[in-house]
C-alpha cells in the first residue's frame, strides 16, 4: 500500500533526489540495532520540519526496524545521536550509489546544528 505524498508547510512534496534517498534507506539495516528484518523510513523530526529556515524533513530520515521505531515513536526513547547516525548514512549512500544527488550543504549543516539542540538531548 502506498501512502499519499506528504506536503511540507510550503506545500512541497519530496523531490526526486529526496525520494531516491528514501528509497535507498528503506533497504538498509536498522541504524540502531542492525536488524535486517525490514525497515521503515523514519522521518526523524517529521516530513514538514525545518531548522534554521532550511527544510530538512524529507532528507532527515533513518532506517528503523519495527522494535526500534516503537521505542522511539510510542515509548518516546532517544535511541542515539540522530544527526550523527544520519551523517554516517549519507556517507554510505555516497559510496553505494554512483550517480546520486546528495543533500544540499545547507541541509547537512542544518541537521548537524539540530543535533546540538535540546531536541537531541544535548
Amino acid at each position: 500500500m502506498q501512502s499519499k505524498p506528504s506536503k511540507n508547510r510550503n506545500g512541497r512534496s519530496a523531490n526526486a533526489a529526496e525520494k531516491a534517498f528514501q528509497g535507498w534507506v528503506k533497504y538498509q539495516p536498522c541504524v540502531w540495532c542492525s536488524s535486517e528484518s525490514g525497515c521503515i523510513v523514519d522521518h526523524v523530526v517529521g516530513a514538514k520540519t525545518g531548522h534554521n529556515k532550511v527544510h530538512i524533513g524529507h532528507w532527515f530520515v533513518l532506517p528503523n526496524c519495527e522494535v526500534c521505531d516503537h521505542k522511539k515513536t510510542i515509548e518516546g526513547k532517544k535511541l542515539g545521536n540522530y544527526s550523527e547516525a544520519w551523517d554516517g548514512l549519507i556517507m554510505q549512500y555516497s559510496m553505494a550509489c554512483k550517480k546520486i544527488d546528495l543533500p544540499p550543504s545547507e541541509v547537512g549543516l542544518a541537521i548537524e546544528s539540530w543535533g546540538g539542540t535540546w531536541q537531541n538531548g544535548k
